[in-house]
C-alpha cells in the first residue's frame, strides 16, 4: 500500500478533482464514501479503480483491496479531506474513484431483462440516490434517467444509494421521446405512475419485462409522456398527503411487481 503524504502526487490530485462537477463529467469518474459501500462494491457490477483510506484505519478493507487487485493508498490526516466536498463534516475514512456505468440505452431494451425503472425529470440528488437504491433493492435491472435535472454521481447522490449504484446500471438521456420509442421499438410495455390515473397499480399486470415511468417531484411525469406510455396507475392516498416520494411511490409499485412475479410463479 503506496503513501501519499503530499499533494502533488498524481492520482490523489485526480481523485480531488472528483469533488467538482466539471472533471467529474470530463472524466467519467467519481467518489463513493465509506467502507462498508467500497467493500461490497467489490463484488459489485462496477468496481473501484483505486481507493483512498486515511492513513491506518480500515486495514480489513486495504487487505481486500489488494487481494482483489485494487491500487490502496494511504493519505496521511492533513490530506484526505481534500477528497470530500467543503462544507460536509463526515467521519469518513476511506474513499473509492469509480468509472461512469458505461451502458446505453439501446443496450438496456435489447436485453428484454426483468423491470426497468424511468425516471423524468428528477432533480434532487438525494431523491435520485434513494431511487437507485429502491430500484437496486427490488432488482430492476437498469435506471434509465429521462431529461436530467440531478447529477447520479454527485456527493449527495451518491451517498444516498448506500453503495446501490455499484450494482445498479444508470443511463442517461437527454430526453423522454427518444426513450419511449426505442422501448416501443423493442417491445416493452411502458407503465407510468401518476396521480392522475384512474387505474390503481395493483389492478395492472406488473409480470416482467415492462418499464415504470416516474415524474419528478414537482409535477410528476409530462402530459404528453403520459398520454405516449401504453398504461398510467396511481396509487391511492388518504389523509392529508397528496404526494409521495419519488423513491418511495416507485418502491410500492416495484414491490408489488415482485409481489407479482412471486405469486405467479407458484
Amino acid at each position: 500500500m503506496e503513501s501519499i503524504k503530499q499533494l502533488k502526487h498524481p492520482v490523489f490530485r485526480a481523485a480531488c478533482r472528483l469533488t467538482e462537477t466539471a472533471p467529474r463529467q470530463a472524466e467519467r469518474r467519481f467518489l463513493m464514501e465509506g467502507a462498508s459501500h467500497i467493500a461490497k462494491a467489490l463484488h459489485a457490477p462496477l468496481r473501484p479503480l483505486q481507493v483512498f483510506i486515511k492513513e491506518e484505519a480500515e486495514p480489513d478493507l486495504a487487505d481486500a483491496c489488494e487481494r482483489a487487485g485494487i491500487p490502496v493508498y494511504s493519505v496521511s490526516k492533513g490530506l484526505f479531506h481534500r477528497l470530500l466536498v467543503s462544507g460536509y463534516e463526515t467521519n469518513t475514512t476511506s474513499v473509492a474513484v469509480f468509472p461512469f456505468w458505461d451502458v446505453s440505452l439501446q443496450e438496456v431494451c435489447a436485453r428484454r431483462e426483468a423491470v426497468v425503472v424511468v425516471a423524468e425529470g428528477i432533480q434532487d440528488p438525494r431523491n435520485l440516490g434513494m431511487l437507485i437504491r429502491t430500484a437496486d433493492a427490488a432488482r430492476a435491472s437498469a435506471l434509465i434517467l429521462a431529461s436530467p435535472r440531478a447529477d447520479p454521481y454527485s456527493r449527495a447522490s451518491v451517498r444516498s444509494t448506500t453503495g446501490s449504484i455499484a450494482f445498479l446500471p444508470v443511463v442517461s438521456c437527454a430526453d423522454s421521446v427518444t426513450v419511449i420509442e426505442s422501448f416501443r421499438q423493442h417491445g416493452w410495455r411502458q407503465v407510468g405512475s401518476s396521480a392522475h390515473a384512474e387505474r390503481l397499480f395493483w389492478e395492472e399486470d406488473l409480470t416482467a419485462p415492462f418499464c415504470l415511468w416516474v415524474g419528478n417531484e414537482e409535477q410528476g411525469l409530462l402530459p404528453d409522456t403520459r398520454t405516449a406510455l401504453d398504461t398510467v396507475v396511481r396509487i391511492p392516498m388518504s389523509g392529508g398527503a397528496h404526494s409521495l416520494n419519488v423513491a418511495v411511490a416507485t418502491g410500492i409499485i416495484l414491490f408489488e411487481a415482485v409481489k407479482q412475479r412471486t405469486v405467479f410463479r407458484q
